[in-house]
């Protein structure tokens, strides 16, 4: 296992170095890059470290990291502008990564974007004022959100003032959502849609434009900690600042089940119509 250290202040860029990790290696970066990360498929099992203070200025039509690599570790960046802070791509099989402790923050789309059966574990980042979704987990993708083995408590990713939805889990996508802050989002706090399933508590849902969960096309949340294995409670909404819409909407053959805790929102709790599973309690 080596240690790769990058000054992007002095000149230096991080792509060079990727072309030359090995499985283990581990890339350290300080000062402000400015270029987009490409982590091809063949890339194994690497770690990119920005401790804490590194940021990635990101060109216009650019990614922050674009990810094809498996086991691939991001942390302890900020990331803005350009297009995507992060996107993970499976298209070449089997993208895998863990992106922790990172600041992602008025990029041009959304924060995170996973697609083409991508497969993540995020935890302890600050995604806020991307004018798309915060995370965006799409095409046959699958997500920890909250969390890497461990739970990490509550606010265990702070998602807030998105333009559109906190986190979006569609096109037969799945996610488990632990533990997190997800506030002031200009669509639903959590979106599940398109035969897409989600297990979602322990959050705080708060102050977003339209629903707290809405669940929809074919889709399901399971609101329940049914393991055990986290010692955290149903889902919360401040009561000082509802959501705009309910608390949760179930519609177009969607169903819910599990407590609500205290989901509210300014029109009501919950809506659920008649295509939808209601198991709530």
């Amino acid at each position: 296992m080596t240690i790769h250290k990058v000054d992007c202040d002095a000149g230096e860029r991080i792509q060079d170095r990727i072309a030359g990790a090995k499985p283990g290696d581990t890339i350290v970066v300080s000062g402000t890059c400015r270029e987009t990360i490409n982590i091809p498929s063949e890339v194994i099992r690497i770690t990119l470290d920005g401790q804490g203070k590194a940021v990635i200025d990101v060109p216009a039509k650019g990614d922050g990291f674009f990810i094809r690599g498996k086991d691939v570790t991001i942390k302890g960046f900020t990331i803005s502008a350009g297009r995507d802070g992060i996107h993970l791509s499976g298209a070449a099989g089997g993208a895998a990564a863990t992106i922790e402790g990172n600041v992602i923050r008025k990029t041009g789309r959304h924060g995170i974007h996973m697609d083409h059966s991508g497969v993540s574990r995020i935890a302890g980042n600050t995604i806020e004022e991307v004018p798309g979704f915060g995370i965006d987990v799409g095409e046959s993708s699958v997500a920890r959100i909250g969390y890497l083995l461990r739970p990490l408590g509550r606010a265990a990713n702070t998602i807030r003032r998105c333009g559109e939805h906190g986190i979006a889990v569609t096109r037969a996508s799945a996610a488990r959502i632990v533990g997190n802050k997800i506030e002031g989002n200009g669509g639903s706090g959590v979106f599940v849609s398109r035969h897409s399933q989600a297990d979602i508590f322990g959050n705080s849902i708060s102050g977003n434009g339209a629903n707290g969960i809405t669940a929809s096309q074919n889709s399901g949340v399971n609101l329940g900690n049914e393991d055990r294995m986290f010692d955290l409670g149903p889902n919360e909404t401040d009561a000082a600042s509802k959501n705009a819409g309910f608390g949760l909407s179930g519609s177009v053959g969607g169903y819910a089940d599990g407590p609500m805790g205290s989901l509210d929102g300014i029109r009501g709790a919950k809506d659920i119509d008649k295509t939808c599973v209601d198991r709530l309690t």
